[in-house]
């Protein structure tokens, strides 16, 4: 698809906006793969426990072995873990309708509202 990117150097505030693009993406879909593994922790709760979920989802889904790990990881502590406190100073709760709204730009998403 970017066969014609090849060929060309790129500056490096290009390279650098590649590399940022790329990492928000592969979040995103780490981020997305977590929440339909906790999404199936629910629908089969009291049938499956989160091991056997995140095993089955894990077989279903093409992802690669680092990219597994991550989502297994993230899975376990948020299903392990207490409940967040909202008054703690850590990552806001997610807006569901609009959790990859500015995953691709620069800057202070909030200053854009």
């Amino acid at each position: 698809m970017f066969n014609w990117l090849r060929g060309r150097r790129l500056s490096a505030e290009a390279r650098r906006k590649l590399l940022i693009v790329q990492a928000r993406s592969e979040e995103a879909i780490i981020e997305t793969h977590v929440h339909n593994v906790m999404e199936l922790v629910k629908m089969l709760a009291g049938e499956v426990d989160v091991d056997r979920a995140l095993e089955e989802y894990v077989s279903m889904m093409p992802m690669d072995e680092t990219i597994a790990a991550t989502v297994t990881n993230r899975v376990l502590s948020r299903s392990l873990a207490p409940a967040p406190n909202p008054a703690h100073r850590g990552t806001p709760p997610v807006d569901k309708g609009r959790r990859f709204e500015n995953v691709f730009r620069d800057g202070d998403p909030k200053k854009r509202r």
